[in-house]
């Protein structure tokens, strides 16, 4: 998941950087120009998490695998602007705050295919301690879905599948077992409820 996430913020970051900086991971460093994201916390977002299995289905509408519920986590960022130029720092920052807008998701194309229909989305939040001088810091928290694999050791369907029915008292027949039938012996509901309508008749 993590690494999924940072290769759709490289794809979402770089068409809003100031030319010759780059998007990088990592811990701050002043080797380039560019936006430097370090992955300070993760958290898990229990709340938005799934709770039931998935079937996955062929074409036929056959069950060939489950998939477990989908757990979601929030990605805390320090992003920092590494740049000579003070406006070429602040332009770099400005495409941190262009991206982490809580009301858009991030395009379904730049992300993976086991994240791929399902949101993505950056915010802004606070940060638990002061930023390393002289530079400024932003918190940038990504909320992403880990999309744990399939299971697909599953159950063969069943091919054939059979019903007993007893009057009260009585076991029901077996399915596989031998078929009787004469006085007292019971083949099926519909020979109860018509020995109920003789019976009634008889009365």
């Amino acid at each position: 998941m993590i690494a999924e996430v940072n290769r759709a913020l490289s794809g979402l970051l770089a068409p809003l950087l100031p030319a010759g900086c780059e998007v990088r991971f990592g811990a701050p460093d002043a080797v380039a120009p560019g936006l430097v994201w370090f992955l300070a916390e993760v958290r898990e977002d229990e709340p938005a998490a799934e709770t039931e299995w998935a079937d996955v289905r062929d074409q036929g509408g056959r069950v060939v695998a489950r998939r477990p519920p989908v757990r979601r986590f929030d990605l805390h960022y320090d992003v920092t602007a590494e740049a000579a130029d003070a406006e070429v720092a602040a332009a770099l920052l400005d495409a941190a705050l262009i991206a982490a807008d809580p009301g858009r998701r991030v395009p379904a194309a730049l992300l993976d295919e086991s994240l791929a229909g399902r949101p993505v989305t950056l915010r802004l939040g606070e940060r638990g301690y002061a930023s390393r001088p002289p530079h400024t810091a932003l918190r940038v928290i990504v909320n992403a879905p880990l999309v744990l694999p399939v299971v697909t050791e599953v159950a063969a369907p069943a091919e054939d599948i059979r019903l007993g029915v007893a009057p009260p008292g009585r076991p029901a027949p077996s399915p596989s077992g031998p078929r009787r039938a004469g006085p007292g012996r019971w083949r099926s509901a519909a020979v109860e409820e018509e020995h109920h309508a003789v019976r009634g008749e008889a009365e």
